[in-house]
């Protein structure tokens, strides 16, 4: 079972502790946040109860469409899945025959409700669920600076017919944008915001205090792994062939930069019950996750994009230069497993390239001590989704931690499994580079035979 963490006492608490994060939870005020947040509540209860039968074939048949708007999210199981659903684009939006799932639930319900004069007047559109969450960003109010969020990205509905597990702990790639989440229906559960503990130290922000927190809990780090880490922080992973498969990581300092916090132990779990209309403002980075959940949940995300001022403003408070516009629509995230299973890649093959230099031993020490940290956040959160979220051209990374999940759940040792990894030319390495093992695995034996003969 995945572990659990302490939580505040109080809703009062909580909300304060989010403030200090920088975190707003912002409830409907004005008469147009009112009237929305009615028609939210009726939008949800539609969806998830009142019209199930028929939302749930739109969203299946669109599920399996390659060109569709309708992906499943981690947190889901076989009873029940979790949905995101996109939004239409401004064209499509006003097209009646959309094929759109989304505009597809929309159009259902303002249906049903002009049919029971429920809301008649006041039609649910992409547009007022935008403007209401633009108007949320004004009243932001834990931003230590002036910034205006201008425009929106990534609109989605989120939901759930039944029970949900939970996510695990995540972060999503989206700095300097602002990640919104419009909860919809009743009693919904907000996203679970974790305050990460920085101990004696700063946040992990790059390979420094990244060492720095290694050094606080496991207190001896081979050496080799902090000549190596301090060496190559900077270095462009295009660089080098080897490394060159994980070059949207751009440098390991600027994939810990966004997210380190994920190596930090967990002070508090954070969440609470909403009402239809709260609206959860966070930054970019923050680690959260889907709560656990045994009723139907539905909500809007959306990413909240600040304009050219807000930008300069944020870089100001947070000491960068400049962001690096790729989007950052959230879309690329990690989990604390599937991080270092890819930090695992790359220091491997940096290791390997020290062999000329290295006795063995300390290559097989520094290995050792990264695949122990591995296996102590696999047991932190274990999840048979994180097979799903690997790709099938890293079979050899997959298969083993398929393993050791089973080992851990059974409460068994995983010291074979532990070494296997050590040992192995395939586990912890790209597929770039297992195909160039395989390829010197070749040359090696056909070089015997030739020499044989």
């Amino acid at each position: 079972m995945p572990s659990k963490y302490p939580e505040l006492a109080s809703d009062h608490e909580i909300t304060e502790k989010l403030h200090e994060m920088g975190i707003d939870v912002l409830e409907p005020q004005t008469r147009f946040e009112e009237t929305m947040a009615d028609a939210m509540r009726e939008f949800s209860s539609f969806v998830l109860s009142t019209g199930k039968e028929k939302c749930l074939d739109i969203l299946e048949n669109d599920l399996y469409n390659e060109e569709g708007s309708v992906g499943e999210l981690q947190g889901g199981d076989d009873s029940f899945s979790i949905y995101r659903v996109s939004f239409p684009d401004e064209v499509e939006s006003t097209n009646k025959k959309c094929k759109n799932a989304a505009a597809k639930l929309l159009q259902e319900f303002n249906e049903y409700s002009q049919q029971t004069r429920r809301h008649a007047n006041t039609l649910l559109t992409f547009d007022n669920i935008k403007q209401y969450m633009l108007g949320m960003c004004d009243r932001r109010t834990a931003e230590p600076c002036s910034v205006q969020y201008t425009s929106l990205g990534n609109l989605m509905f989120i939901l759930c017919f039944g029970e949900a597990a939970g996510q695990v702990r995540h972060i999503d790639n989206m700095v300097p944008n602002l990640q919104i989440c419009l909860y919809m229906s009743e009693s919904c559960p907000s996203t679970i915001v974790y305050e990460m503990d920085d101990g004696e130290g700063p946040p992990v922000t790059d390979v420094q205090s990244l060492l720095d927190l290694w050094n606080r809990e496991h207190n001896a780090i081979p050496q080799l792994i902090r000549d190596i880490l301090l060496k190559h922080g900077d270095v462009p992973l295009t660089s080098k062939w080897y490394t060159k498969y994980f070059s949207f990581w751009k440098t390991i300092n600027l994939q810990l930069l966004c997210f380190g916090k994920l190596y930090q132990p967990v002070l508090h779990q954070l969440s609470l019950e909403t009402n239809p209309g709260t609206t959860m403002l966070a930054g970019g980075n923050e680690v959260h996750a889907g709560p656990p959940t045994n009723a139907p949940r539905m909500f809007a995300f959306a990413v909240g994009i600040p304009d050219a001022n807000g930008i300069d403003g944020l870089d100001a408070i947070n000491g960068n230069t400049t962001y690096e516009d790729d989007g950052n629509d959230g879309e690329v995230q990690y989990s604390p497993v599937l991080l270092h299973i890819d930090f695992c890649c790359i220091l491997f093959t940096l290791l390997d390239d020290h062999c000329d230099t290295a006795i063995p031993e300390t290559i097989e020490e520094a290995k050792r001590f990264l695949v122990s940290i591995l296996v102590d956040l696999i047991r932190d959160y274990p999840m048979q989704e994180y097979l799903r979220q690997i790709h099938e051209s890293r079979r050899g990374t997959r298969d083993w931690l398929e393993k050791v999940l089973y080992l851990v759940d059974q409460n068994a040792s995983v010291d074979s499994l532990v070494n296997d990894a050590i040992q192995s030319d395939v586990i912890f390495y790209s597929p770039d580079v297992v195909k160039m093992n395989s390829k010197k695995k070749r040359k090696g034996r056909n070089k015997a035979i030739r020499s044989k003969s």
